[in-house]
């Protein structure tokens, strides 16, 4: 962990106690509260949370508790403590406030919490707020062209997550040198947050030469960048609920952007991740960056400029130019590839569809596919945009029987696996149920497709170990 991220939730309290002006009397006493175990009611100093980013977005996943003195996390249980809304998945104490840090006895308390995917993975249409939603939807937006589309809203509702938590101490415990720090039922709110994942990306606003729109962008540059060297990219466009005017959405909605920077991650595949927002303004100013007329936008030059400013700009091995998103970000990703055949070296489409015939065009590019079988619009586009394909003779790669994608991760990276052996350019895996938000809250999950795509070439030489 970060040294400022260890300054941040190592900030304490201490405490002492003064005696003055007692009475002869009262001497042994105050003698004997210095000597023996005091009994303090409100331990907990402090409550700080760490996040983490996982793909139904960022959540807390530590509580952190400063205590006055130190205590043996050995003598300590999970039901020692309650998180509102949360589930305490394990304890452990340290002396440095770095969840990281060996178990030892200290002053901070780590609650790990328990995380189960969020996302509503059942039928749409039954879903609580489906109308509000199809009202919306009823609206429709105005393309390029002027027309109304019958597409996603216009304009996203998403907040910022509230990261928030409020912990209790419901039974006593005990530190080292004696001191007990009873049960109450005072709620302690966190007071800071820390975003582990979030801070490691740089912002900055791409301004277009060519027209002067401006579009927030978020760059993540590998540990120790070097820019005599060349790093693969990696190309992250988000949702059409992500477009809001807070440039680090794309790093919070989800995992689509973060997945790439996890440690083990950037062990196998150190790359540089680059992820535009889109926002509501820009919405407002020159339209949404896809609809479903399927036409090239004024955003989506805006977007790949953007992209080619940071090829230009940083140490990009032009060879290894991976791009994915989900739904709009999809969408994004091929209309560029479409326009510009020779940029990308394999492309990762989650939950998105385009115009079939212009797709057609893709029949020999290095794709990964992956759909819900719930997915009313990509689902059925994906199977017809394949069977395109096939016609013109491309082999493509299929699943027989749709996945699981409940099932333990080893299981689908050993499916993947054996979908890969096929040796397909394009493989096309459908998962069972779901719906099209759901898809994206675990497809970034999957290692063995994330190593599938890191194994692509733009012309097809052998990838050397990262």
């Amino acid at each position: 962990m970060n040294k400022w991220m260890k300054a941040a939730l190592c900030a304490g309290i201490t405490t002492g106690v003064l005696f003055s002006g007692v009475l002869p009397n009262q001497m042994a006493e105050a003698a004997e509260a210095v000597t023996a175990p005091a009994k303090v009611q409100n331990g907990i100093q402090s409550v700080s949370v760490i996040t983490k980013v996982y793909g139904d977005g960022e959540l807390p996943a530590y509580a952190v508790l400063a205590y006055p003195k130190a205590i043996n996390g050995k003598n300590l249980n999970a039901d020692d403590f309650s998180v509102e809304g949360q589930t305490i998945e394990s304890i452990k104490t340290s002396a440095v406030a770095d969840p990281e840090s060996k178990e030892r006895a200290g002053r901070y308390v780590f609650l790990k919490l328990a995380h189960t995917n969020t996302a509503y993975d059942g039928d749409l249409a039954k879903q609580p707020g489906h109308e509000e939603h199809e009202k919306k939807m009823a609206a429709g937006t105005q393309g390029s062209d002027g027309k109304m589309q019958q597409d996603a809203p216009m304009h996203s509702d998403r907040q910022l997550p509230d990261l928030t938590l409020k912990v209790k101490q419901v039974k006593d415990i005990k530190a080292i040198d004696g001191t007990v720090y009873h049960a109450s039922s005072r709620e302690v709110t966190s007071s800071s947050t820390v975003e582990p994942e979030i801070s490691q990306f740089q912002q900055f606003t791409y301004t277009d030469p060519e027209t002067g729109y401006q579009l927030p962008c978020n760059l993540y540059l590998p540990k120790d960048y070097d820019s005599s060297k060349k790093y693969p990219l990696l190309f992250f466009v988000a949702d059409a609920s992500a477009d809001i005017n807070e440039t680090t959405t794309p790093l919070f909605q989800g995992n689509g952007a973060t997945v790439w920077t996890e440690p083990e991650e950037q062990a196998k595949h150190p790359c540089i991740v680059f992820a535009p927002q889109y926002t509501d303004n820009l919405i407002n100013q020159i339209g949404m960056l896809t609809a479903d007329s399927n036409t090239w936008t004024k955003g989506l030059t805006l977007v790949s400029h953007a992209l080619q400013s940071v090829i230009d700009n940083y140490a990009v091995d032009t060879n290894r130019i991976y791009g994915t998103g989900q739904s709009q970000g999809g969408m994004t990703n091929i209309a560029l590839s479409d326009k510009y055949p020779d940029l990308f070296a394999a492309q990762w489409l989650v939950a998105c569809q385009w115009n079939t015939d212009e797709m057609k065009v893709l029949k020999d590019k290095n794709l990964w596919i992956t759909v819900c079988e719930g997915d009313t619009k990509a689902h059925p586009g994906m199977d017809e945009a394949v069977a395109k394909w096939e016609a013109l003779g491309t082999k493509v790669a299929k699943n027989d029987t749709f996945w699981d994608s409940k099932a333990p991760i080893a299981t689908i990276d050993q499916q993947v696996k054996d979908l890969e052996s096929q040796g397909a350019h394009i493989n096309y895996t459908v998962f069972a149920g779901g719906n099209h938000m759901y898809t994206w809250s675990f497809a970034y999950n999957i290692d063995a497709i994330r190593d599938w795509l890191f194994g692509q070439t733009k012309d097809g030489t052998p990838v050397k170990n990262d």
